[in-house]
């Protein structure tokens, strides 16, 4: 579905995005955008992160390194994630503790309330081949998968 430029105007303001640093890899919620430049036909834009201040603002690809933002998971929502989804996924190490490009490779299933999943995700990392087992808090869809499944 397609829609006009005025409408895409109105409705940015609601939109929230998320940039991939090129300094770790990781993606972080984006504060606010500072401005644009075209080199060779690529757009590119300088991104504050939430949380960060200028000295940390960067220059980051609209085509690859931009995206509207993840969104976290609800306990009562883990049945809304399956294999071979795309997520982002919470990476907690000596060196840091980022949030990096993942793949549901296989799902524990257990019996929970609607406060606290007790399912275990093992995902595969994008950025280096990890594979890990994580609890749900941990994981955020991406938006092209949020309510697509009762």
């Amino acid at each position: 579905p397609s829609i006009s430029a005025s409408e895409a105007v109105a409705e940015l303001p609601n939109l929230m995005f998320e940039a991939r640093s090129a300094k770790d890899y990781a993606w972080f919620d984006v504060a606010c955008f500072l401005t644009y430049k075209v080199l060779s036909g690529e757009l590119s834009v300088r991104v504050r992160f939430a949380g960060f201040g200028k000295e940390e603002d960067e220059w980051v690809r609209v085509k690859t390194d931009i995206r509207e933002r993840s969104v976290p998971v609800e306990p009562s929502e883990c049945n809304k994630i399956d294999i071979g989804d795309r997520i982002i996924c919470f990476r907690d190490s000596a060196d840091h503790a980022l949030y990096y490009d993942a793949r549901v490779v296989e799902i524990e299933r257990n019996l929970h309330d609607s406060t606290r999943c007790a399912c275990i995700f093992l995902v595969h990392y994008d950025i280096d081949n990890f594979e890990e087992k994580v609890e749900l808090e941990k994981i955020c869809r991406r938006p092209n998968k949020v309510d697509t499944k009762s």
